[in-house]
């Protein structure tokens, strides 16, 4: 009983332990695109809305929304999500459905309903719930083709599927490029994901050259590779000028000309960075990419100290999905990438997408409460019909915490009374899953401490 009792006084005071190297990223992130915002859209709004300050007012209210929704994502213990993963998925799908019948055509796609909500967005952090519960689930099944490869090959056929018909196809690449590296340290065999990008490289070329939705955007870039400054596409021409006219240090904050109306769209929006990249020059792209790779070694070191599995997939898939998305949008601006739709994570004016983003970061920040710790209690469903909640040691028949604990993974359980962790082991060949090990962070004072408490 007293163990017990002093276990409850550490998981309480690690409870309030948020990780506030990474808030610290991402109010750097937060506050840098709100001054970006409201530079890029100024001379658009002037002369296109009744006042100067339209965007960045709408900024402010989006950035509340999302400012409350991290923090409720940040409190709520993040094994919630795993207990409600299936109805949020029905949801998300039932939405991307609703869409394509009652959503706004906007520049071509029908993506949004009243042009600001779209409904992909959040979907991405809830097939990124769904597969880190589902996988978690299976443990070391996941090697079988019939437990592992085909459910998730059918699960990503029918959200990209949805996706794809609106169409928006920079979404369905991030959302399947993310639930792979998700499917890969869960234990995935490499020929499993050799199979699966096969085929969905094969899809993706069948879509890009059936749709000219598509195909149009990537004959641009095409066209464009050589010379980006003389491209014939007005987008890749205007941003690849602004860029290169930023120089080392830039034209000064404000003074961009590119973000004019009549020149580089959606300058505040779509094109932010390329905008930073004419104003800020060189210095403050460069200053960009270093805040996303501090988000992203923040969002691991999450990752390789969560308590259990599904936290650890959640938050590597959360990670990569930011950072993903910012690549995206940095390889359009530079014209590497065919135009898109992808907004610059944090940076970018608002919408779903911010508010999305902020809510994926306000998750991660909740499990980087519990690093070293148990897991917190996932709250049931409802009392009737609904399984008792189930741990971690629990779920070891299924095989994934029993490769966790193998010498082969180089898994240890520690002494009595320390806490296991799952890390990450990115050895490529490791057939078992490749969120292995268990880091032994006390002291051998503190372990002699809990021998003589155990003993009292």
């Amino acid at each position: 009983m007293a163990l017990q009792v002093n276990n409850a006084r550490q998981i309480g005071r690690s409870g309030s332990n948020f990780d506030w190297a990474l808030a610290t990223v991402l109010t750097c992130l937060i506050l840098f695109g709100f001054v970006m915002v409201f530079s890029a859209s100024y001379p658009w709004a002037l002369e296109n809305r009744e006042s100067p300050f339209y965007y960045v007012l709408l900024q402010i209210r989006w950035l509340g929304v999302g400012l409350v929704v991290l923090v409720g994502a940040a409190l709520v213990p993040y094994r919630i999500w795993e207990r409600w993963s299936i109805p949020l998925m029905a949801l998300g799908l039932l939405s991307l459905m609703a869409v394509l019948f009652y959503g706004e055509n906007r520049f071509g796609a029908t993506r949004t309903f009243g042009g600001r909500v779209q409904p992909s967005e959040p979907v991405k952090v809830i097939v990124l719930i769904y597969i880190s519960t589902w996988l978690a689930s299976k443990g070391s099944r996941i090697k079988d083709i019939n437990y592992g490869l085909i459910p998730f090959g059918v699960l990503m056929g029918i959200v990209t599927g949805l996706i794809v018909a609106q169409p928006d196809i920079s979404t369905t690449i991030l959302i399947v490029a993310t639930a792979l590296i998700i499917f890969f340290l869960a234990g995935a065999e490499l020929k499993q994901l050799f199979l699966g990008g096969f085929v969905a490289v094969v899809t993706f070329w069948l879509v890009i050259t059936r749709n000219s939705y598509a195909s149009r955007r990537v004959s641009a870039l095409l066209e464009s590779i050589q010379s980006p400054l003389n491209s014939p596409e007005w987008q890749i021409r205007e941003a690849s000028t602004a860029i290169v006219r930023g120089g080392p240090l830039g034209v000064g904050l404000g003074n961009s000309t590119e973000k004019l109306p009549g020149r580089l769209p959606l300058s505040w929006s779509d094109n932010i960075f390329a905008v930073i990249g004419e104003e800020m020059g060189l210095l403050g792209t460069l200053l960009v990419i270093l805040l996303f790779t501090l988000f992203v070694y923040r969002g691991l070191r999450i990752a390789s100290e969560s308590p259990d599995v599904f936290g650890s997939l959640l938050a590597v898939g959360i990670t990569a999905l930011i950072i993903l998305q910012a690549i995206i949008h940095i390889a359009v601006a530079v014209a590497v990438a065919p135009p898109t739709g992808v907004t610059l994570p944090f940076v970018s004016f608002g919408g779903s997408s911010l508010v999305t983003s902020m809510g994926a970061a306000g998750i991660l920040l909740n499990i980087s409460r519990y690093r070293g710790q148990p897991p917190p209690a996932a709250p049931r469903r409802g009392e009737a019909g609904s399984r008792p909640h189930s741990t971690a040691d629990d779920r070891s028949g299924g095989g994934l915490f029993n490769v966790l604990r193998s010498r082969k993974s180089g898994a240890s359980s520690g002494p009595p009374g320390q806490t296991a962790h799952a890390t990450p082991n990115f050895g490529w060949w490791n057939r078992g899953t490749r969120i292995s090990g268990s880091r032994r962070r006390r002291t051998a004072t503190n372990q002699r401490s809990d021998r003589r408490t155990r003993s009292g």
